[in-house]
């Protein structure tokens, strides 16, 4: 099992894997727990640092707020997996696996019971609009391998697995097309399940939804 355990070590986290080194609330690892149902899917290892040294935890401490995070402050509820790794014998590791929902969007509660859509964004966990959720629940899955193989799509998924993250102006000077013409292209992208849109930020950012 530990043989699992080094193999995320050697990973930075992205938008399918996040480090905690232990929960703070039931409400913060409720944004980061949805964010994944939302998106891909993906792991949370709990018990380790940002640097990925291995700090250990309580299981029945952490069990405890997760359980509370997806059965009460997810709506809908979300279902989780975890199991307990020990590391060198003496550490306790929880690996938290949260698959890539088919009911989303899943809004996630605050303190003052506001409801609030997150996403993982490339390593972060990040709120969108309503119009994001919308397209959350809409997304085509089949995506034309037409549209894939266009140049200018390649030249864009080359560009955010480097550069993470883009704007209509930006993506329309890099491959000298209109403003106009950039937009819609990464509109489709995104209602294509392709893309995420961060419209709460100005100018509205584009990232992959899954690296």
């Amino acid at each position: 099992m530990s043989e699992i355990l080094t193999k995320y070590l050697t990973q930075r986290e992205s938008s399918q894997l996040e480090f905690k080194s232990k929960i703070d609330s039931p409400f913060k690892i409720a944004r980061t727990l949805s964010a994944f149902a939302n998106t891909a899917g993906g792991t949370l290892l709990i018990g380790i640092n940002d640097d990925r040294t291995v700090k250990g935890c309580s299981e029945l401490e952490e069990m405890t707020k997760l359980a509370e995070a997806a059965e009460h402050l997810i709506i809908p509820s979300i279902d989780i997996r975890y199991r307990a790794i020990m590391w060198e014998n003496r550490k306790k590791v929880l690996v938290v696996e949260i698959d890539e929902s088919s009911d989303k969007p899943h809004e996630a509660l605050d303190e003052k019971g506001n409801r609030t859509v997150y996403v993982r964004a490339n390593d972060q966990t990040t709120p969108v609009s309503k119009e994001m959720s919308q397209i959350l629940d809409k997304t085509d899955k089949t995506v034309e391998s037409e549209l894939l193989e266009q140049q200018n799509v390649k030249y864009l998924m080359a560009f955010l697995k480097k550069n993470k993250r883009v704007s209509a102006k930006e993506y329309a000077k890099l491959v000298n097309i209109s403003e106009y013409r950039a937009k819609k292209l990464l509109e489709t992208l995104t209602y294509e399940g392709i893309l995420l849109m961060l419209s709460k930020q100005r100018p509205p950012q584009f990232v992959l939804k899954q690296l």
